[in-house]
């Protein structure tokens, strides 16, 4: 006998399953979107201070990659300082050459502007940056060939095309060539220290700050060495040493307005310093570190250090001090607060309106390979 099979009947969703299936849903998409939420705003804050770190780190490189060839080709007629001010810098380099003979030059580029390989002649004169001086007052020949050292300009100028009063534009000029812009956004407010720093010996052979009211410093002697060169005039043929700094922005969607800065110093090798070829090995850390938080408008952080016993003793390679910041309780630091010049026996820095938290700060000193000491650390601060 033969059964039909009949097909079962399939069984709805109810509406009590559909009402808890949505109220999952809406369950676990309110858990999900303020998670989401909270990590869109951490990308965007790390990448707004990878930006103004890496914007400030790019204009300091730029400065720093060409004032340590300043002196290289010059003529000894031919200053090698030309202008030192807190906004702009100007010195001689043989920096690029189309001649393949020129031993002196850092670079070479067959397809570079002529006009702009070799020593400015009286026929270019230039106004110096950010002043009414004009160079140069005499020709620098050899055999009657122009020398090979052109004439490098840095300045930083007021930014016109944004309405905030505290931006700035940094510039690069090769002799009486077209300015190029290096960087913009680079921040600097009244009551700052100057983008330039500039450093001479003392009786005693130990760098020191040129006052800031001195400055601007120009060669006004037209020929170096010569009889006119004396006096102030000549405190340009003694800077040593050039501290740079850049300081860069970055807009935090919880803290708002966040300030980055790069400071490092330049040794001046062809004017007297000692090249060191090897960097030896790792560096001492400062012996101390302390972070005192100071309710003072504007409150901040006070940290203190004294030099590495390898600044002005040991391996003598200290160049740089970084300062780290880490919450309390982080096991890693990765937070670089700002670079600080190697150029004292003591150290003191403020770190401005720090966010709410507990904090930890730490120092290490960098020599010139580089290489970092082990990290000093303070104790924690807690910043309301």
């Amino acid at each position: 006998m033969t059964t039909s099979m009949l097909p079962r009947a399939r069984r709805g969703v109810t509406l009590i399953e559909m009402m808890i299936a949505l109220t999952l849903f809406v369950a676990v998409f309110g858990l999900a979107v303020p998670f989401f939420k909270m990590q869109a705003r951490s990308l965007s804050a790390s990448a707004g201070r990878l930006d103004a770190q890496q914007n400030a780190r790019f204009s300091q490189n730029t400065v720093d990659r060409d004032l340590r060839l300043a002196g290289t080709g010059v003529l000894s007629n031919q200053p090698m300082i030309v202008q030192a001010g807190q906004f702009s810098l100007t010195f001689n380099a043989d920096i690029v050459t189309r001649d393949p003979n020129d031993i002196n030059a850092a670079y070479y580029d067959p397809d570079v502007d002529s006009m702009s390989t070799a020593s400015i002649l009286t026929t270019q004169q230039i106004t110096l940056p950010n002043s009414a001086v004009i160079y140069p007052q005499m020709n620098y020949l050899q055999n009657g060939v122009p020398g090979s050292a052109e004439t490098i300009s840095y300045w930083t100028s007021q930014d016109s095309t944004v309405s905030a009063g505290n931006e700035y534009v940094l510039f690069r000029r090769v002799n009486d060539g077209t300015p190029k812009v290096v960087a913009s956004g680079i921040i600097w407010n009244s009551g700052d220290p100057p983008i330039f720093t500039y450093y001479k010996p003392d009786s005693a052979g130990n760098l020191v700050a040129i006052p800031t009211a001195s400055l601007p410093l120009y060669h006004n002697a037209a020929a170096h060495g010569s009889v006119a060169d004396t006096g102030k005039f000549a405190w340009v043929d003694s800077i040593r040493m050039v501290t740079i700094r850049v300081a860069g922005t970055y807009a935090d969607p919880q803290k708002g307005i966040v300030t980055r800065v790069v400071q490092t110093s330049t040794q001046l090798l062809n004017a007297g310093m000692l090249h060191s070829t090897v960097c030896g090995t790792a560096p001492i850390a400062p012996t101390s570190f302390s972070a005192v938080y100071d309710t003072t408008t504007p409150a901040k952080v006070i940290l203190s250090w004294p030099e590495s016993l390898d600044q002005d003793a040991g391996e003598k390679d200290i160049e740089t001090y970084l300062i780290y910041r880490r919450a309390v309780g982080d096991p890693t630091w990765t937070d670089v607060v700002t670079s600080v010049a190697a150029s004292s026996p003591t150290y003191t820095y403020d770190d401005i309106n720090p966010p709410s938290g507990s904090w930890q700060y730490g120092v290490v000193a960098q020599d010139c390979s580089p290489s970092n000491s082990p990290i000093v650390a303070a104790g924690a601060v807690t910043v309301p």
